[in-house]
């Protein structure tokens, strides 16, 4: 739970985009710990997409975001996907598959009239002895408004570009050697689409997006015979929620589900409230201050793990103690805790007692490379980019205007973007030739969905999904610096899940990966990732033999 195109990032995240929370979990800088409802950047507000003419000017001039207002869309024909196949090299072997490309329309249970109709790309790998019964994954995106194009493209799929590169090579740390893979794109991202415009807020709330992402998998393993396959589903970022709630819903209505793999988890509200938010947070500045060569010598030294459980150390330790206790620390005890926060963090002493021991997360991405003008990614604090001194408007500072800070950038994003969905378009075209909707626009991260209405939390999703399927198992993948998705936060989260001691002890297994956002898209991390998943379904696939 975390997505570049070719497009204005600086607008879509400080409208809270593709990195905001899908259910109530939260995310880093929403008021009071409370999660982030995604509002499309001048998008569609009380039916009316950006760009809409004024009210009464009889017309809209909306050529980009989806506009729920319009009285009809384009018709999306029930045609059979596009197929091709293909081999790659992977896993020091000849790998063949069949990739699939196109549509699974929605149809209401009643009237059996569509309703949606969801694009999707699939791997199927060829000469299975057993291919009705191997594992199939379905990866279910990231927050509303973020397309599957990331996980498949960036670093699971057969194919992937890499950071610099124009064009996608064979994958050989694609997930296809160990189950076949399935990328589905909730409506309003990719070429996911409504039947009709107007019905298009109807699937923006997490009840029916569950729903509808739910009822794709079901009609896929129909569609595919794959009934008797062992089912995993995939979330990331903020839409690790989505994965945990279609568990939940399938167990319900009688699709079992085997596992679910997190990436960039939710974090619990509990994890956001008062000052636990600070306990939380506090080791990834450490993570960062380390990798940037911030700390002393000695805790440079350390490895990742080390320095990790440093900061683990002092944050369940003194420095909760020292919250706890507030104005009633004894002076000793507060020159103590500052000293060893400042030297946890590389913040200097004068800055943790400005800000009473407790440091925001903008502000530390900030203050940390102050002197060199650098500022921290969100999505990675291992990649920065300049800050221009703030100053006002026109020469002779800005005499008669007013000074408007700019919105937050997140360099790591904007290193990402160009040419991301370009490339992508190019394949699916190309290599996976699909050729439908050639004049529509594919939405990866932005564009396509409007206000999204989150209910329920991600951790009572996975508790009900415990609860109804004790067999389930649960993978979560948690990065050092990823700043949206702090890895004590993530820690704290599943330490307080709602589960019995049988599956606290047996179902859950986490790795720890020196990434940011999206391991697969790091070279180092990219290979670990994929033995950790392809261990944990093998795993999940044979305790239920």
């Amino acid at each position: 739970m975390i997505r570049y195109r070719v497009f204005v990032l600086s607008l879509a995240l400080a409208a809270g985009g593709p990195f905001a929370a899908w259910g109530q979990g939260g995310r880093r800088g929403a008021p009071g710990g409370q999660a982030a409802v995604p509002q499309q950047t001048g998008g569609p507000t009380a039916g009316r997409g950006r760009g809409a003419a004024p009210e009464g000017a009889g017309g809209s001039t909306e050529f980009y975001n989806f506009d729920p207002s319009a009285s009809s869309g384009q018709p999306i024909p029930d045609t059979p996907p596009a197929e091709t196949h293909l081999k790659i090299a992977a896993g020091g072997q000849s790998l063949a598959y069949t990739a699939r490309a196109g549509y699974l329309p929605l149809r209401n249970a009643t009237t059996g009239q569509t309703e949606a109709h969801l694009f999707y790309t699939s791997y199927t790998r060829d000469g299975v002895n057993d291919a009705a019964g191997r594992p199939v994954v379905f990866f279910l995106g990231g927050a509303p408004g973020v397309a599957a194009a990331w996980q498949e493209f960036g670093g699971l799929g057969p194919k992937r570009l890499k950071r610099g590169e124009i064009v996608g090579t064979d994958n050989p740390d694609t997930l296809l050697t160990a189950a076949d893979l399935v990328f589905v794109n909730p409506v309003g991202t990719a070429f996911s689409r409504p039947d009709q415009p107007s019905k298009a807020s109807a699937f923006w709330n997490t009840a029916t997006d569950t729903a509808s992402l739910a009822e794709f998998v079901r009609s896929y393993l129909r569609k595919y015979d794959r009934r008797g396959s062992p089912v995993f589903l995939a979330g990331e970022d903020h839409g690790t929620g989505r994965a945990a709630g279609v568990a939940a819903y399938l167990d319900e209505h009688q699709v079992p589900v085997r596992g679910v793999a997190l990436l960039s988890t939710t974090q619990s509200a509990d994890a956001l409230a008062g000052d636990t938010q600070f306990l939380t947070l506090m080791p990834s500045f450490t993570m960062a201050a380390w990798k940037h060569k911030k700390l002393t010598p000695e805790l440079n030294a350390m490895s990742a793990e080390q320095i990790a459980g440093q900061a683990r150390q002092f944050a369940s330790r003194e420095y909760l103690h020292a919250l706890y206790k507030g104005d009633r620390m004894t002076a000793e005890e507060r020159t103590k805790v500052i000293n060893d926060l400042s030297r946890l963090t590389g913040l200097s002493k004068s800055f943790v007692v400005a800000n009473n021991l407790r440091v925001p997360l903008d502000r530390f991405s900030s203050e940390l490379l102050r002197e060199q003008h650098g500022g921290l990614s969100p999505s990675d604090s291992r990649v920065t980019g300049f800050v221009p001194t703030p100053a006002g408007g026109g020469r002779g500072g800005g005499r008669g205007f007013a000074f408007v800070a700019a919105p937050p950038i997140d360099f790591n994003l904007s290193s990402l973007a160009p040419g991301f969905l370009t490339a992508y378009e190019g394949y699916l075209r190309n290599e996976l030739a699909y050729k439908g909707n050639s004049d529509g626009i594919y939405y990866l991260m932005s564009g396509g969905v409007g206000a999204f209405t989150s209910t329920g939390s991600d951790e009572t999703s996975l508790t009900q999904a415990f609860a109804r399927n004790p067999q389930l198992r649960l993978f979560v993948g948690v990065n050092y610096f990823d700043l949206n998705s702090p890895f004590y936060a993530t820690e704290y989260t599943l330490a307080h899940l709602n589960v019995s001691p049988e599956v606290r002890a047996h179902n859950i297994s986490v790795s720890h990966f020196e990434a940011g956002a999206m391991p697969y898209l790091d070279d180092q991390a990219a290979p670990k990732l994929q033995r950790a998943l392809a261990s944990f379904i093998s795993d999940a696939v044979s305790s239920r033999r």
